[in-house]
Parts: structure tokens; sequence; C-alpha cells
């Protein structure tokens, strides 16, 4: 019943043209209805909501990741003689910001040395300015006194984006909540520290439970070790879930 429900929601977001791996309200929205989790597990319905999707599985809806600024690509598009010295000086920049169907449409059929007039800029994973050529090959290289303004104004961009740091803040709460999973009312230990256990599994058992702490297929007393404890031994299904 439940696979047919989404099922149908999904046909119904794909005509509406709420089925798009992108950063819009739409998507994130389509995101959070395929969110099955209940109220307590807010954590992964924060970073839908304040992430970048970069596509993925999740709910059909994409990989809410950390949040990064789109990448700008730009290349000098206007040049004029300087009067004394005939030298030419840039004049203008052509900058792409963020649109890559728009970078390829614009780049289609460049050999290498056309390519090469394309810069980039970009936050990696790591949370690292690059900038240069690095998007078709080679490493990153410096930047020119004319085209510092372009870094100024991407880095004004990358801290509204963010919320002047706001919005990493909340993703990463709603991370650390995603992984804790600690639901209300149980039990809610964790292993001891050297047990071969994590600090975010907690007990699922109610809170004034008979016997030891249970997480998923783990179980643990106080004090002892983690051991994995086999359905048949315990008589509930732990085959398709993991830790």
């Amino acid at each position: 019943m439940k696979v047919a429900k989404t099922r149908r929601s999904t046909k119904l977001a794909r005509k509406l043209g709420f089925y798009r791996h992108d950063n819009g309200v739409r998507s994130r929205i389509y995101s959070l209805t395929l969110c099955r989790d209940p109220w307590w597990q807010w954590g992964h319905r924060l970073m839908i909501l304040t992430g970048t999707n970069e596509g993925g599985n999740w709910y059909e809806g994409g990989n809410w990741s950390e949040p990064e600024p789109p990448t700008w690509w730009y290349r000098r598009s206007e040049t004029k003689r300087m009067w004394r010295t005939g030298y030419p000086r840039v004049r203008s920049f052509e900058i792409i910001r963020g649109d890559y169907a728009e970078f390829q449409r614009r780049t289609d059929g460049l050999n290498e040395d056309q390519m090469y007039e394309w810069q980039a800029l970009n936050i990696s994973q790591d949370g690292e300015l690059q900038l240069g050529h690095r998007y078709w090959g080679g490493s990153f290289y410096g930047m020119r006194k004319d085209e510092v303004h372009i870094l100024r104004s991407y880095l004004r961009a990358w801290h509204r984006m963010d919320w002047f740091g706001a919005r990493s803040w909340l993703w990463s709460q709603g991370l650390h909540h995603a992984v804790n999973g600690y639901r209300p009312g149980a039990c809610g230990v964790v292993p001891p520290r050297e047990s071969s256990g994590y600090s975010h599994w907690h007990c699922e058992c109610d809170r004034r439970h008979i016997g030891p702490h249970r997480f998923r297929a783990y179980e643990w007393v106080d004090g002892g070790d983690v051991v994995y404890v086999p359905q048949s031994e315990t008589g509930t299904d732990d085959s398709e879930v993991t830790p």
C-alpha cells in the first residue's frame, strides 16, 4: 500500500515539475514528502531544508549534502587597446553563475586552447576555495589583479547563500541528529567505550526493560562488549537493518 502511494506521488511530482535534482523550493518539498522518518527523527528533514542537492537516492529526491555555493565560470570577453602603448586591456568579463547547462552550451565544440580561456571559482567538499582551470584538467592556477573583483563578488554571494554561517550550522545539527537517532521514551543507553560499539548506538528497548541493551542486531550489557545477535536468537527480523 505504501509502495503504491509513493509511486503515485512520484508520478504526480514529475508532472508538476517537483522531481528535479536541483536546490529549488519544489525539489525540497518533493524530498520532504518522500521522507518517511518518524517525527522525532527530524535530522534528515533539516538537512533537506538547508543542504545542497548533490543527486543520489535519498528518498528519490537527492542527496542533501553540506551547503555549497554554485560554481562560477568566467572568461575575458571584451578588450580595448591602451591609447599610449596599444597593449590590449580587458573591459569586461563573461560570467556564468552556477548554470552548468549554460556553460556546456557555450563551450560545446571548443578545442583545448579555447577551453583554456574559461576559468572557474568553486568551493570544494572540504570547504576550500578553488580557482583556475581545474575542471578541464591540470591544477588550479593563480588569479590576475583585474579578476579579484569577481572573487570578491563570489565570496559575498557565498556568505549570503550560507546565511552568514547559520545555514551550515543548521545542516550540521541535522546531520548530528540523523546519525544520533535517539528515540524519545526509549532506554537510550550507549555502548561503553572500547566495546566495539559506537556512541550513536542508543538502546531502542523500553526505558525500564529487563536484560541486555539492544540497538538493531547488536546487544551489550553495562560494562560489557557489544555482540552481534543473529535473528534466530532474538526472534526479530534484523536482516534488512544496518547499523
